[in-house]
C-alpha cells in the first residue's frame, strides 16, 4: 500500500478472541454494515501489514490517538524452515498420506523438495 494516510474504519463487533502461544491476541471482527468496494480494497491492501488496531464501544476521538508509541516490526517472525514445517504439519493434519506421525511426513516431503532442487543444479 503506497498511501500511509489511509485508515480502514467500519462499525463492527469483536465476535471471538483468544490468546495464542506467543501471548498475542487472535481476534475475529465482524462488520455491522456492507463494505463498499473502495473500503474492501483498502482493507485487503492492509492484510498482513503491521499497523494499529483500535477498538472502542464509543466513538473514537482524535485525542484518543495521540502519543501512540512507534510501531516496531517484530523480530520473532518464523524462520523459513519453521514456516515450512508448520505448513507441512497442517497438510499432514488434513491428509496424513499414510504417515503415522508428522515428522515422517515432514522428512518425506523435505527430501522430495531437496531432490527437486538438486536436479536444478545439473
Amino acid at each position: 500500500m503506497n498511501n500511509d494516510n489511509q485508515i480502514f474504519q467500519c462499525p463492527g463487533c469483536m465476535s471471538e478472541g483468544k490468546i495464542t502461544k506467543k501471548n498475542t491476541i487472535h481476534l475475529k471482527v465482524e462488520s455491522q454494515e456492507n463494505i463498499s468496494p473502495e473500503s474492501m480494497k483498502r482493507f485487503c491492501e492492509m492484510v498482513n501489514q503491521l499497523g494499529w488496531f483500535t477498538f472502542s464501544v464509543r466513538q473514537i476521538e482524535a485525542t484518543d490517538l495521540i502519543d501512540l508509541p512507534p510501531l516496531k516490526p517484530t523480530d520473532d517472525s518464523k524462520k523459513p524452515s519453521e514456516r515450512m514445517r508448520a505448513v507441512l504439519y497442517r497438510l499432514w493434519e488434513q491428509d496424513n498420506e499414510g504417515f503415522k506421525d508428522s515428522d515422517g511426513h515432514y522428512r518425506f516431503h523435505m527430501e522430495k523438495l531437496i531432490e527437486f532442487l538438486k536436479q536444478k543444479l545439473d
